[in-house]
């Protein structure tokens, strides 16, 4: 089986560990259409990268996000804050609390949670395809997805 996740941001590198993590022997591929990965995690909180808010209610949390707040009030209740917080612990990443509850590596630099996710990624193999757009998606009699990229190239999962 393939997984294609679309999108060289946090999400789609989390998700794509993620699907390793839980389903090793499925293929993933990452792809992005530029050939910057995790651009807007570099410049996040001013190149500290904002990685969550301390807030163990999740209506409250959701609050914090105020497009897709009901889709997010049911993500958070399967991985909390405190899941986030653990999950960069276990990968040797620690962070802290600022005053107005948002979370921040305690290296107070983006490149440690850039540096986090690309080695987990590379650790589990998901593979990564930079400058890999997708342009189409379609689903063939099958069942199968197939992913036209910018260049023209099919890819199928």
């Amino acid at each position: 089986m393939r997984v294609i996740v679309v999108g060289g941001g946090a999400a789609g590198f989390f998700a794509a560990i993620s699907v390793r993590e839980h389903h090793p022997e499925t293929e993933v591929l990452l792809l992005e259409k530029t050939d910057k990965l995790l651009a807007k995690v570099r410049i996040s909180g001013g190149g500290r990268c904002n990685v969550t808010h301390h807030e163990p209610n999740i209506r409250k949390l959701a609050a914090h996000y105020p497009r897709g707040e009901r889709f997010l009030k049911k993500a958070f209740a399967h991985f909390s804050v405190k899941d986030t917080i653990a999950w960069y612990a276990r990968r040797g990443v620690a962070l802290k609390v600022e005053a107005d509850g948002r979370m921040f590596p305690v290296s107070d630099d983006s490149a440690t949670i850039i540096r986090c996710l690309m080695e987990e990624a590379g650790k589990v193999g998901v593979r990564v395809l930079r400058r890999s757009g997708v342009s189409g998606l379609s689903v063939d009699g099958s069942g199968r997805f197939m992913l036209r990229l910018d260049g023209g190239d099919m890819l199928e999962a």
